[in-house]
């Protein structure tokens, strides 16, 4: 199913970010619940990293000496994790994280997970700076991306980045796929959770946004919207944030498309 929201939505449009700060990471939900992100029935499903492209998704983890967090994050290449740009923002300490403080670890299930680096360098969207550091709006959404380093090579297959550049082309694509976002929610930390077959869609009110029906929670910021037809998968944009229609109380989930970064990851990919 998709939806287009109507032109007036721009102005009635509020966001809450999903980043995990120190105390969302240790809420614990009702059984079924969400207490954060926009679907009151919980349809996510626990699943254990043991393929691909489940294996390929991690913890994205930050910590320094007055706080530590964590978001979700994707392997786009060998030494390379897609994330969400603003889960790099210390809001505490009001600045940008360092490379060093930054860990990413792959299909984590427990104790366990499947490799694991430290972060050398990280880029983040053009303009995220200024709207991440002034309050992140809607219609900056589209930026809402970053690229981790990594130190170490992972031995896992990276999840492929297609970008959809129409809302009449992704229909085209979704038809006889799957969509699934899969994260380390705050209330699972070390456990991989998924929502399968739930919706996305775009609409020209927020050009470069993907919209999406995939519940979340804090930790959850920076999962991949995956597009899956059997063993053909690819990352066609993030979840990072929450988007309401004052209007009508309608709540979607909404990040950057695949559009805004696939040619970022190609060029790290050359270097």
């Amino acid at each position: 199913m998709f939806g287009r929201l109507s032109s007036n939505l721009a102005g009635a449009l509020l966001l809450c970010l999903w980043g995990a700060t120190a105390v969302a990471q240790d809420q614990r939900d009702a059984p079924g619940r969400l207490s954060a992100g926009f679907a009151e029935l919980d349809e996510r499903i626990p699943q254990e990293p043991t393929a691909w492209p489940w294996q390929a998704v991690g913890r994205v983890n930050i910590a320094n000496p007055i706080r530590a967090w964590h978001c979700t994050g994707t392997l786009v290449g060998p030494r390379l994790v897609l994330t969400a740009g603003h889960c790099l923002f210390d809001g505490r300490l009001r600045r940008w994280v360092e490379p060093r403080e930054v860990h990413f670890v792959a299909g984590q299930n427990g104790e366990r997970n499947r490799g694991h680096s430290a972060a050398v360098q990280i880029t983040l969207a053009p303009d995220i700076s200024a709207a991440v550091e002034s309050g992140l709006q809607p219609g900056e959404t589209s930026h809402d991306w970053a690229l981790i380093g990594l130190e170490s090579e992972l031995s896992i297959k990276p999840v492929p980045v297609k970008a959809i550049p129409s809302l009449e082309r992704f229909i085209k694509e979704v038809h006889g796929s799957e969509l699934a976002r899969p994260g380390y929610s705050a209330s699972r930390r070390y456990a991989l959770s998924i929502h399968r077959a739930c919706w996305a869609t775009m609409t020209s009110v927020l050009p470069g946004v993907l919209l999406n029906h995939c519940g979340a929670q804090p930790g959850d910021s920076g999962s991949p919207i995956l597009l899956m037809r059997g063993d053909d998968v690819h990352v066609i944009g993030l979840s990072t944030g929450l988007v309401q229609d004052a209007a009508n109380g309608s709540d979607f989930g909404l990040g950057p498309s695949a559009a805004g970064f696939v040619d970022s990851i190609l060029a790290a990919s050359r270097r």
